[in-house]
């Protein structure tokens, strides 16, 4: 690569950066960011930029699949819903205590208030869930 390229090169991975640092979930972004890494020879950024990518992508398909399932909830369709919170779940682990109420809600809907029951109490149970979760558990475990 000539100097007159690279230089291109390293001054499009500065203005990747700077749009990343705005909007860290892009996967666009970071793809063409990591491919002006690999470009330059800087493979173990270029390898770190596509691990924090894979990650933010399961993240952002959680999120994805967790919204599609609230709105079918919304359309009386928590059969559907239940299917999609799985998946919201599977994509996305890290935040499964927040997509497990979404879930509840849908089994208590279709008439399966034990499993219901079962997944609020398991909610409660874990250290460190989030107060507005943890209020949601109880207050839905009161109401079985």
């Amino acid at each position: 690569m000539s100097t007159d390229n690279k230089a291109a090169a390293e001054q499009r991975i500065r203005e990747l950066k700077a749009q990343l640092e705005h909007d860290p979930f892009n996967i666009n972004v970071r793809l063409m960011y990591a491919a002006r890494l690999e470009e330059v020879g800087r493979f173990a950024e270029c390898l770190k930029v596509l691990e924090d990518t894979v990650d933010k992508a399961h993240r952002n398909l959680g999120v994805a699949y967790f919204q599609y399932a609230d709105k079918l909830m919304k359309a009386q369709r928590p059969e559907e819903a239940l299917r999609t919170y799985d998946l919201a779940i599977e994509a996305d682990p890290q935040n499964a205590s927040f997509y497990l109420s979404g879930k509840a809600a849908a089994l208590k809907t279709i008439g399966l208030h034990d499993k219901a029951k079962a997944i609020y109490q398991q909610l409660v149970q874990q250290p460190g869930l989030a107060k507005t979760t943890r209020r949601i558990a109880l207050d839905e475990l009161k109401r079985l």
